[in-house]
């Protein structure tokens, strides 16, 4: 009884973590339609960042950020012919964002902020990376093919890993966690770190609706989502929703990654293999239901905690086996749905 009620308390925990990976990658679907599979490199972005600024070390995120605002200005040279007042206010804002980058990072690491200050200083050096490569990679070519996006993510997954790899280096980093210690529930030990995933995952979940429901600009990114044409009819800037999409997608994947890193570290190779395993329970939900893409990641969180204690050595090949029936449930849905 013991153990499987430590495997249930593992496999929730690992199940939170997974759901606003795959909330992240429900939000970037029904939007633009992408199929992220570079959604996991934002988990090791926002691990890693709060790693150094834990540490005392300026965040090789910012590199990244700056780097990738000056080719946006680069890529925006054009426009210097055609309508140069705009161009001029969109390279000072770029400018302008990237010293706040330096100044924010600065002054976090001069003040000593306690973990939940640098976790959000850590979400806002991350969060705007997501609307940098939608820039990059879904801006210039909305109407490509989902396998052109499917490609292209894979690109940028491995584009992003070497980074990271040339940033951090191959060895992992400790994380101190949100808060210390832990509680007996009954006669399993429960830790904090567990309380707080339950905590800002349910709140994440929750203050995601209510953006969509009660906010004019959710309600354009539901629209967005439903119809991209009819939006357009509208006058919403289904660019802008995209870009939004992207920068909330990160900023859950993110939280998920500093989230995560006090259980397992934080290393450059961490992402891949988590945002894999929240596709796996995404797709449950069709990349398009949530509520069935949480049951997904419940089944994949309690899956591989039961398959690390009885066979650690096919845990990951349990867990993407499952992707199979998975696929085949879904095709058997969609069949009954259009008959």
């Amino acid at each position: 009884m013991e153990t499987a009620l430590f495997l249930l308390v593992d496999g929730l925990t690992n199940g939170l973590v997974y759901a606003l990976l795959a909330l992240s990658l429900v939000l970037t679907f029904t939007v633009t339609r992408v199929v992220n599979i570079a959604q996991g490199e934002y988990v090791m972005l926002g691990a890693l960042t709060l790693a150094d600024l834990l540490q005392g070390r300026f965040p090789g995120t910012v590199y990244l950020l700056v780097g990738g605002l000056a080719l946006c200005i680069l890529l925006d040279a054009p426009r210097w012919r055609s309508d140069w007042k705009k161009a001029s206010v969109s390279a000072g804002g770029m400018i302008l964002a990237a010293v706040a980058a330096v100044v924010l990072s600065r002054a976090a690491l001069a003040l000593h902020l306690p973990v939940v200050g640098m976790m959000l200083v850590s979400l806002l050096l991350v969060a705007p990376i997501g609307v940098l490569i939608y820039r990059f990679t879904v801006h210039p070519i909305p109407n490509a093919s989902t396998i052109v996006f499917v490609i292209i993510s894979v690109g940028v997954s491995m584009s992003v890993q070497g980074l990271g790899l040339l940033l951090w280096g191959a060895n992992p980093y400790p994380v101190e966690p949100v808060v210390a210690g832990g509680a007996l529930l009954g006669p399993v030990f429960v830790p904090y770190q567990s309380f707080v995933i339950l905590v800002v995952a349910l709140s994440s979940m929750g203050g995601l609706y209510l953006f969509s429901e009660y906010t004019l600009i959710g309600k354009a990114l539901q629209a967005s989502a439903m119809n991209r044409l009819g939006a357009q009819f509208c006058g919403i800037p289904v660019d802008r929703a995209g870009g939004l999409a992207f920068l909330l997608a990160a900023a859950f994947s993110a939280m998920s990654g500093m989230l995560l890193a006090p259980l397992i570290t934080a290393n450059y190779e961490m992402g891949f293999m988590v945002g894999l395993k929240g596709f796996v329970g995404g797709a449950m939900g069709g990349l398009i239901d949530y509520p069935f893409a949480l049951l997904g990641v419940m089944i994949v969180g309690g899956l591989e905690t039961t398959s690390a204690y009885v066979a650690s050595a096919y845990r990951d090949v349990l867990v993407f086996g499952l992707l199979i029936p998975i696929l085949l449930w879904r095709n058997a849905r969609q069949r009954a749905e259009a008959r």
